[in-house]
């Protein structure tokens, strides 16, 4: 833990006040952070503090327009007082913000600290700032570090320009300060140093790895949602709170988890029981039951399927539930490794065969002595190497992250091609998780998640689960494999409207749109209308005015950013003739539909300030591109207006940047995200946010 002294005079003081201090270690906290700010503040410095090494002379420092609350060893600065939210970032380069000897190290408030910072913190060049996660040529300022004098034209030029305000905030001005993603500087003589570069492995970003716990890196950016406190299981809290755990910690906590997992494998692998073999395809019903809220209202059903011959599927404590009700499973099914799980075996009948993963702990194994066990192997990292020298050759079955979608993949690999599932809901109800109690879900963080005009009380596993199911399901049904869901919940609603959904991309894409809409006359703004083909299915419905907008420009020629779209590479001519296609595919709305061939900003511009009941974005893919059009577009809708687009979550296109844009703008003006089929995303704007636009 780093030494410090308590301040004296002067708010704030040093992490060791014997000599004067180079290193300041900064922060921003403005209007009161997730109104949790000095919480956000305070734990940080910890964070910082407690992964410096001992005795390092420093001070930690944050800009802020409300210090009530703050450690008193930080340093507290006051804020310009006229700059918004990033932009206050833009004014810590100005010259004399710190002393030309001074070496600055930046955290964003929202980030973790996981490991030491020794080498960090030692950095002497004149700028590094972080490569985006998902724009490999873009800068992300979440994390920087430079030297005072080297760095102040950052905020001269913004000066010089007007302090324009740009999509994508501070790092879109840094960017184009360094000239990027074109290489050739503007204002700056030197190219930034790039922190994963300069210390490769010591950055992740949280969403990118999926909330994985890291097994080496330093520093855990949160960008976006969710922000750290909303993280309430797992290793963030341990690591996001006063006094909390180190790097030697939280390895041990990652090691564990694989370690300990690889190790049931190699213990269980010596036991001498069969391992599952793939079997040919057969008539027979497989009826997965999972432990849902809405069992309960469909144990009738279940007890039916299993009377006509269909095999009952018990997935870990649904097998107890079933028995106490006289449903004794055919088969049992347990993938994760926890020891509780044993407790999930406890009264097994001899009647029941057992599928248990390789991974599990030994203890199941144990219990289920004498009974009817078949092993198989989950996909997991480390498991090849575990299996090199095994002599079994037994498949790896990988359905999904869930015992229910694992599951469905044995099933089907058991020759099942007709799968019920019951229970599998994905969602809460009346705060419950399951129908029956399972303490080991208790502190799931819970989240809304919408689908289409339904609500659901959820947590992250679950929504993952439904999300996956839509994949596992449609890869299972090409394979002639006939699935049918039961219940009311989440994922039962997701497969409803699989199952519902118009045939064709376009189809659902406008569907969505419509839906949403309110009665009577609309009018609303297709940006990047292409050939017109859902300009067309929306103007069928005969209450729409769209106004249809694209450039139809040769060479990506009014693209901001770099996508790798493949539209930016179409030519003048067959842009031309994809225009003429537009015109012909809505001639029938006749003066329901008005083209404008504009780039989106300058069409923007001759629309009406809220006059429009919709917009639909699906222009440049780009962040710098979507954000601007989210940008020109948003004043344009009226207080209640819907503003929307398409490619959200597109893993296809992994340059895409609408995530990000469609994220930040949401986050900051504390809208809700709701997401439809084919990628497509909305919000509903509120009064105020329509007045900040």
């Amino acid at each position: 833990m780093t030494k410090y002294k308590e301040p004296s005079g002067t708010p704030g003081g040093p992490f060791q006040s014997e000599a004067p201090s180079l290193l300041k270690i900064v922060t921003v906290n403005w209007r009161n952070y997730c109104g949790r700010g000095a919480q956000y503040v305070n734990t940080l410095f910890d964070m910082v503090r407690r992964n410096l090494p001992e005795g390092m002379e420093g001070e930690f420092h944050c800009f802020t327009d409300n210090a009530e609350g703050l450690d008193p060893a930080i340093v507290h600065r006051d804020l310009p007082g006229d700059l918004n939210g990033w932009w206050n970032k833009v004014w810590l380069f100005r010259e004399g913000t710190f002393s030309p000897e001074d070496r600055i190290v930046y955290f964003d408030l929202d980030t973790l600290i996981t490991g030491r910072l020794d080498d960090i913190v030692a950095y002497d060049g004149p700028f590094a700032i972080l490569r985006d996660f998902w724009r490999p040529d873009g800068l992300q300022s979440s994390v920087m570090a430079w030297s005072p004098d080297a760095v102040s034209f950052i905020w001269d030029e913004w000066e010089k320009a007007g302090r324009p305000i740009l999509p994508g905030g501070d790092q879109a001005w840094i960017e184009r300060c360094f000239g990027l993603p074109d290489t050739s500087t503007i204002f700056a003589r030197y190219s930034p140093d790039i922190l994963q570069d300069r210390f490769s492995g010591s950055f992740v970003s949280f969403k990118a790895s999926a909330g994985v716990a890291p097994e080496k890196a330093s520093v855990v950016v949160f960008h976006g949602l969710p922000r750290p406190h909303e993280v309430t299981t797992g290793w963030v809290p341990e690591v996001w709170k006063i006094g909390g755990i180190t790097r030697a910690e939280l390895d041990t906590i990652c090691n564990t988890g694989t370690e300990t997992l690889l190790a049931n494998v190699r213990a269980n692998l010596t036991r001498g029981l069969p391992f599952i073999a793939a079997q040919d395809p057969h008539e027979g019903h497989a009826v997965l039951v999972g432990g849902g809220p809405s069992l309960a209202d469909t144990v009738g059903e279940i007890r039916w399927r299993q009377s006509i011959g269909q095999q009952v599927w018990a997935l870990n404590g649904s097998a107890a539930w079933l028995r106490e009700r006289g449903i004794i499973p055919d088969v049992h099914v347990i993938v994760d490794a926890r020891p509780e799980n044993v407790a999930f075996v406890e009264g097994a009948g001899e009647q029941t065969k057992h599928l248990v993963a390789s991974q599990c702990d030994p203890a199941v194994f144990d219990a289920l002595r004498g009974r009817y066990v078949i092993r198989w192997h989950s996909g997991a990292d480390g498991l090849e190497g575990v299996l090199e020298g095994d002599a079994s050759h037994a498949a790896v079955i990988s359905g999904g992250s869930t015992v229910g979608l694992q599951a469905m993949a044995l099933a089907f690999c058991w020759g099942f091609r007709f799968i019920h599932l019951y229970g599998f809901d994905s969602s809460l109800r009346e705060g419950e998780h399951h129908a029956y109690r399972q303490t080991m879900n208790d502190g799931d963080f819970i989240v809304d998640a919408i689908v289409g005009p339904h609500k659901f009380r959820s947590t992250a596993w679950m929504v993952h689960q439904a999300q996956q199911f839509e994949k596992l399901a449609a890869d299972l049904a090409e394979r002639d494999c006939i699935i049918t869901v039961h219940g009311d919940g989440l994922l039962p609603t997701v497969a409803r409207m699989m199952g519902e959904a118009p045939a064709s991309p376009l189809h659902v894409r406008a569907a969505e749109i419509l839906s949403r809409l309110p009665p009577g006359k609309v009018r609303g703004a297709e940006i990047g209308v292409f050939q017109g083909s859902l300009s067309a299915l929306l103007l069928d419905d005969p209450r729409v005015h769209l106004i249809m907008v694209d450039s139809w420009a040769a060479d990506g020629a009014d693209y901001v950013g770099e996508s790798g779209d493949w539209h930016a590479r179409l030519n003048g001519e067959q842009q031309d003739g994809f225009m003429q296609a537009a015109l012909a595919q809505t001639a029938f709305a006749g003066e329901r539909a008005t083209v404008l061939r504009l780039p989106s900003v300058c069409a923007a511009a001759a629309i009406p300030d809220a006059s429009l009941d919709f917009v639909f974005i699906d222009a440049d893919h780009s962040y710098e591109g979507c954000a601007r059009d989210i940008a020109a577009w948003l004043p344009k809708l009226k207080p209640d207006g819907l503003l929307c687009g398409h490619d959200y979550g597109n893993e296809d296109f992994p340059q895409f940047g609408v995530n990000r844009a469609v994220d930040e703008f949401v986050a900051a003006r504390g809208l809700t995200l709701e997401l439809g089929g084919n990628f497509t995303w909305f919000t509903r704007l509120n009064r105020a946010a329509s007045e900040a636009a």
